[in-house]
């Protein structure tokens, strides 16, 4: 048999084998394998992208604890400090030099179990500490936290589709924003009539995510004017906290 060839991408942490076969006419055998050991677990954190989106994940934890204090307004700021951070992980993802296929799929599997921590586990207990943990809040919580787990379980699998331009449902960071806008409601009307809107909204939510609407990516103006608007409504919760 002929010898064996070998190639190398260093950058990818791949190379690739090629053995010809003994009879002259076939096409080599050519295999893939990783020549470079996987990072540890702790060895993804020298990474900014996966800083970025625990970072997150950070701020969700202290939604989270501010809903059960019953403090909504820092609540919502950390919503959607959250949404910041899970919108520039990708692009300073796409950035960096030498990340291997491992580190990428690390990257995006952190991303999306933040993405469930954000807008199905988070805004499940916000909604349920508005309605003081009562019995008829936990349907809705359970559905937005199983939307979500869907939703996210479809894109994982799919992507954008062929389009590459459109979602298939309304996106979860997008949920987020919606969700701390009638948060704003909170006070303006009595809570009562409030805890009726936050109910309605979050069912309209659960729906819109599981749905087979085609929801246009963000780029360009769209991406900054809902980021605008993100920063508007952390502002306005912020000054709740002074006012």
């Amino acid at each position: 048999m002929a010898p064996t060839n070998t190639g190398h991408w260093p950058e990818a942490g791949w190379r690739f084998i090629s053995t010809p076969r003994d009879n002259g006419g076939s096409p080599p055998v050519v295999e893939l394998q990783h020549s470079a050991a996987p990072r540890s677990i702790i060895g993804h954190l020298f990474d900014a992208a996966n800083l970025l989106t625990l970072a997150g994940l950070l701020s969700l934890t202290l939604a989270i604890t501010f809903a059960l204090r019953g403090q909504f307004a820092e609540a919502a700021i950390g919503l959607i400090l959250a949404f910041f951070f899970d919108g520039i992980d990708g692009p300073v993802a796409s950035r960096l030099s030498g990340r291997t296929p491992d580190d990428r799929a690390f990257g995006a599997n952190l991303d999306s179990l933040v993405d469930m921590a954000g807008a199905g586990v988070t805004l499940a207990v916000v909604l349920l500490a508005y309605g003081e943990f009562g019995g008829w809040y936990i349907p809705v919580a359970f559905a937005l936290v199983g939307a979500v787990a869907m939703r996210l379980s479809y894109f994982n699998i799919h992507g954008l589709g062929k389009e590459a331009t459109r979602y298939t449902g309304l996106p979860t960071d997008q949920a987020i924003i919606v969700f701390a806008a009638v948060m704003l409601l909170d006070g303006l009307i009595s809570r009562g009539p409030f805890q009726v809107v936050l109910y309605g909204t979050s069912m309209a939510l659960v729906a819109l995510m599981v749905s087979s609407l085609r929801i246009p990516k963000l780029t360009g103006a769209s991406f900054y004017a809902i980021n605008g608007a993100a920063f508007v409504i952390a502002a306005l919760h912020a000054v709740r906290l002074v006012a």
